[in-house]
């Protein structure tokens, strides 16, 4: 039998928590985090007045004088509960509430990691007017007291958070930054009765379900509940596909995480969403670029997997867990079409904007056994067409005379392909005349050089009689060299004895070779059009 413990009280403690508490964690914090974090309580704010009227966010970042604001009208705050604003875990939220603030910690901390003198006005509706400071010296001091100022009227239903002496300067390209994180972070919410400037720069939307729709493997999403907390649930959608919006600098795929309409983290390429993985979606690389799973919850802030400065995912949360075998298997499947396809993706994947996502019932989704898709493609090797199609896509697009030029020298590699005896015949004569096509080409497309009232189709016509005119006259602006000169010469010398001559010329494959390069030299000089190895 166990000995019963005696507790002797010694004396009492204060568990008051020091006010550097909030130096301690402002690490989590930089300017985009920073300035969201406010935006979030505007946007909590607005939720929680049933979006009435329409919000706007004002962000002000004044680079010359290192300032920073944000001022909003979503209904102000009371002189009366002004502690909100700067007591640790006071919040007028409710628990369970479907919000984007972390309860009474956020924007107070928010404010302190940006700079060292944080000035908060306020006023709700009509009433009077207030300003409450939190500055370094507060920050050091261990009294808790804060004074309360009454100030001249300001806006009804406004705050203002102006931020000075800031701890981390910014410069225009931070600014820039700013503009675009705010459009990707917010787009769900400016796409309703809200909007957001930067500068007084109206900041726009930027949507990242931007999905191809070829015929055999759409995008698909589901709608359906988990249970991360016992007896409390999360409405979850996923939706994955291949995108039409790539981007290969900046590598824009992976997956997508949104909490109550906020974007929290993106281009994920992490293991414990399915990459390096060799059964699931392997290593990250260009070729598995068109694939994009994107991961919306929405529910109670308190059972978000997002982390304290909502910058990125507790992959270890149970919320994420609920649903990590299914994003891997979105992952992994996407990846394998969009690597499959990767030879003709403007054929296959991009031409196709529109179409609906296929439904995915939320029933399949929670079942225990793993999600069926239609076999993805086999990889092949494309053709040097499409090699070339694909390359000089810009090309065309802006000079759209060159796609014949650039199937013909596609053609000569598929004729020189071909078993037969006599196809360097074919291949030379093709060749030569893609070279005079091409010259052809380039003075009629070019009438600054050569104006239609004097190359008239009658000129061209007598021009193209005589081989020595036509080069004479492109070289005048060409300036090909010397060498190249000679070699079109030369094989058009080859081409006539074949022609016209008795006795049959032999062509061989290197002279083919030669005169495939010395006509790719041209069309690149003439036009830009490019040849990958």
């Amino acid at each position: 039998m166990s000995q019963v413990s005696r507790k002797t009280q010694l004396r009492t403690i204060d568990g008051t928590p020091k006010k550097r508490l909030f130096l301690s964690i402002i690490s989590d914090y930089d300017l985009k985090t920073g300035i969201c974090e406010l935006v979030d309580n505007a946007l909590d704010l607005w939720v929680g007045t049933e979006r009435s009227s329409k919000l706007l966010v004002e962000v002000g970042l004044n680079v010359d004088r290192q300032l920073i604001q944000v001022k909003d009208n979503a209904g102000g705050v009371r002189d009366t509960d002004a502690e909100l604003l700067v007591s640790p875990g006071a919040s007028r939220n409710e628990f369970g509430q479907a919000l984007i603030g972390i309860f009474g910690v956020g924007g107070k901390r928010a404010g302190v990691a940006l700079g060292e003198l944080v000035e908060i006005k306020s006023r709700h509706s009509n009433e009077r007017s207030f300003q409450v400071d939190l500055s370094s010296d507060w920050i050091e001091s261990p009294d808790w007291s804060l004074d309360l100022y009454e100030i001249p009227a300001v806006e009804p239903g406004t705050t203002t958070v102006d931020i000075s002496k800031v701890r981390q300067s910014f410069d225009s390209d931070d600014v820039a930054k700013m503009q675009k994180h705010l459009g990707e972070t917010y787009a769900k919410f400016l796409q309703e009765d809200c909007a957001i400037t930067l500068n007084r720069a109206p900041v726009d939307p930027r949507r990242f379900d931007l999905w191809a729709y070829p015929p055999q493997y759409p995008p698909r999403t589901s709608s359906f509940q988990i249970e991360p907390a016992e007896g409390r649930s999360l409405d979850v959608t996923i939706s994955a596909g291949l995108i039409r919006d790539r981007d290969p600098e900046g590598e824009n795929y992976g997956v997508y995480f949104y909490c109550n309409d906020r974007l929290i983290m993106k281009e994920v390429k992490a293991r414990e969403v399915g990459y390096y993985v060799s059964a699931e979606a392997g290593v990250p690389h260009p070729d598995a670029s068109l694939c994009r799973v994107i991961v919306e919850f929405r529910g109670a802030a308190e059972l978000m997997p997002w982390n304290s400065s909502k910058s990125g995912i507790n992959f270890n949360h149970p919320a994420f867990m609920a649903v990590r075998r299914r994003v891997i298997e979105f992952t992994s499947y996407y990846t394998k079409v969009s690597r499959a396809l990767k030879n003709s993706w403007v054929e296959d994947v991009f031409k196709h904007q529109t179409g609906t996502p296929e439904e995915i019932p939320a029933g399949q989704i929670l079942a225990a056994r793993k999600m069926t898709f239609p076999k993805p493609p086999s990889s092949r090797t494309p053709s040097h067409i499409e090699v070339l199609r694909s390359a000089n896509v810009s090309v065309f697009k802006n000079k759209p005379w060159t796609l014949g030029l650039i199937e013909a020298m596609g053609l000569v590699d598929l004729i020189s392909r071909q078993d037969y005896i006599t196809k360097n015949r074919a291949a030379l004569i093709l060749l030569d005349s893609n070279f005079e096509i091409a010259i052809k080409e380039y003075i009629v497309s070019n009438k600054a050089i050569f104006p239609a009232h004097k190359y008239t189709d009658t000129y061209i016509a007598n021009l193209f009689k005589q081989r020595s005119s036509v080069v004479n006259e492109i070289q005048q602006h060409a300036k090909f060299p010397q060498r190249i000169i000679n070699k079109i010469n030369y094989y058009y010398v080859l081409r006539n004895s074949l022609i016209h001559q008795r006795a049959t010329v032999l062509i061989t494959d290197d002279q083919v070779q030669d005169y495939r390069e010395t006509i790719e030299r041209v069309l690149k000089k003439l036009f830009g059009v490019k040849f990958p190895d």
